[in-house]
This record gives structure tokens, sequence and C-alpha cells, in this order.
């Protein structure tokens, strides 16, 4: 037996080389690759502490997708997660890999472009600030100003602990009151500063009262 399988074992073996080239082939024409952007998912940072500034949001990454399975890819289905559990206080340049890509089945991540993204993180603090109502323009002449309520008149804040110390009020966004002639009741947001989020209250609202001359 084993000298027939030995007998002509240079075509055998080139047959076996064409085998694998062949299915090398077929397998790759049924293949595509697609590049395109990422968003990004920031996980795993520990409650004590808060992200500083805006980190990257997207990153280029390159997959390859079987056929039936790039007929329905679109970039939605691929996201890739910053594990931050591992981030200290300060500067932090973290490393991407292909682990930290998910894409839905059929398809495997051939390269992330940076591979690397930096974040900055610092210990966190809340506070309830005071929500100051900030106005804009003016009423007409024939009618005054009268009181201005918020409600709720307080928030509570996160932020960076340096910055959330160092403040006591936060201002609503402007309500314009020019040309106002009856009291008014506004939704606005808080103009809260880089990396610092209400906790409860995203919106307050602001009375305006208008009280005409005598």
């Amino acid at each position: 037996m084993m000298a027939a399988l030995a007998r002509n074992w240079e075509l055998k073996l080139l047959a076996v080389i064409l085998a694998v080239v062949v299915w090398f082939f077929v397998v790759s024409a049924n293949r595509s690759q697609f590049g395109f952007g990422a968003s990004v998912e920031y996980v795993g940072l520990e409650p004590g502490m808060v992200l500083v500034g805006t980190p990257r949001e997207a990153v280029d990454v390159q997959v390859e997708a079987a056929r039936w399975a790039a007929a329905r890819l679109a970039p939605a289905d691929v996201r890739v997660r910053v594990d931050l559990s591992r981030a200290r206080e300060g500067d932090n340049t973290l490393q991407l890999s292909a682990g930290d890509v998910q894409a839905p089945a059929g398809v495997s991540v051939v390269r992330v472009s940076p591979n690397w993204v930096r974040v900055a993180v610092a210990t966190a603090a809340t506070r309830a600030l005071r929500v100051v109502p900030r106005l804009r323009g003016s009423p007409p002449a024939d009618v005054q100003l009268g009181r201005v309520v918020v409600e709720p008149a307080t928030v509570q804040v996160k932020g960076p602990r340096t910055t959330i110390e160092e403040r006591a009020t936060v201002e609503t966004a402007p309500v314009d009151v020019t040309g106002l002639r009856q009291s008014v009741t506004r939704t606005v947001g808080l103009l809260l500063p880089d990396s610092v989020y209400p906790t409860t209250q995203r919106t307050v609202q602001v009375t305006v009262e208008i009280r005409r001359d005598r």
C-alpha cells in the first residue's frame, strides 16, 4: 500500500497544492473588504471619575465580510468599544485592537486606524447649583418686566472636581423678551462648562412676568 501511495507522489503533491490555491481564490472571491468610520463608545469608567473634554468619536475601520454579510452591512453595525476601567486620573493613551470592534457575524476586522485613542480623566464631584435666568432683549416701552421665576431653582450637576468646586451658579440659555407684551413660560437648557452635565434636570422652566405701566 505504501508503494502505491508513493507512486507518482510529485503529481499528487501538485494536485494538493492546486486544490489549496483554488480553494483560496474561491474563498477570496466570496469576500469583500470595506473601510468606513466607526463610532467609538467609552465604557467601564469608574463611578468616581469623569471624562474631561471631548474624546475621539470615530475611528477608521477596515473589515472583510462574506458576500452574504456584505450585502447587509452598514457603518452603524460596526462599533468600537473602549474600555476605560484601567484609565487613571490625567491623560491616558489607550491602544485599540480588532478585539475592541463589535461587528456582525460574517465580518472580520482587518485594521483599526488610528490604533489608539487619548482620553483625559478627572476625579468627579457633584454639587447643587443655583439657576440664574438669562434674558435677552427688551419688552416694548409701554410694559415692564416683572418677576422672573425659575423652576427648579437649583440643579444637581456632576463634573471634574476642580471645575465644580469653584462654581455656585449656572445660567440658563437666553430667554428672548424682545417685543413681549404678556407673561410667558419657556423651557430652556442650561449653559454648563465643558465636561459638566446635569444628573437630574437637563432643562428648567423660566417664567417671565410682564406688567403694564399705568
